[in-house]
């Protein structure tokens, strides 16, 4: 692996983004001084992998704590040739909140959130009753035992590191969502 797993980014950036994924909230003279380096140069750097969707900061929160009444995932089987169509027509929906393409049996998967069970089948009739889309297997959520949408970027000096996330699971701790996130590949 090489030394700069996410070419995108430099060292400076990877380090940046790791503070933030710890926790967003942190003042940019903080990460500053732990890096040594200017405030104005973590707030430029911030900026910029902002505005260039490299990373969001935001609150990762579980809906059905919340109180969203039914959070559905569904696994479906979609012709090859109409996959782009049916993942950008489904990323569209107000309803969902992921839409992922995947290798093997079933090459989607998609999250969506619903105030009711008919509202979940009407999702289901309108939205993956669609041509392209050969079989689908929908599972409704009931509780969500662990949901971690951050990671630490491993460098060729620590190939093993274990994300923060691990490291409070094994301590026994909760593990603690962090708000920064790298930003994934999605179509």
């Amino acid at each position: 692996m090489s030394s700069r797993p996410y070419q995108q980014l430099d060292s400076t950036d990877q380090a940046i983004v790791d503070a933030l994924r710890r926790d967003g909230r942190r003042a940019y003279r903080d990460i500053a001084r732990d890096l040594g380096v200017s405030e104005s140069m973590v707030r430029k750097r911030c900026k910029r992998l902002l505005e260039s969707g490299w990373m969001r900061i935001l609150a990762i929160s579980d809906p059905l704590a919340l109180g969203v009444p039914v959070l559905a995932t569904t696994y479906a089987k979609v012709r090859p040739s109409a996959l782009d169509t049916v993942t950008d027509r489904l990323a569209r929906h107000d309803a969902v909140r992921y839409v992922g393409i995947g290798i093997g049996a079933h090459n989607l998967v998609v999250e969506s959130l619903h105030a009711s069970s008919a509202e979940l089948h009407a999702f289901l009739q309108e939205a993956l009753g669609i041509d392209g889309i050969l079989s689908s297997e929908t599972m409704q959520v009931v509780q969500i035992k662990k949901s971690v949408w951050d990671w630490e970027i491993r460098t060729e000096d620590d190939p093993q590191a274990a994300p923060a996330a691990y490291a409070d699971a094994a301590a026994g701790a909760e593990p603690s969502p962090a708000p920064a996130t790298p930003r994934r590949s999605r179509p």
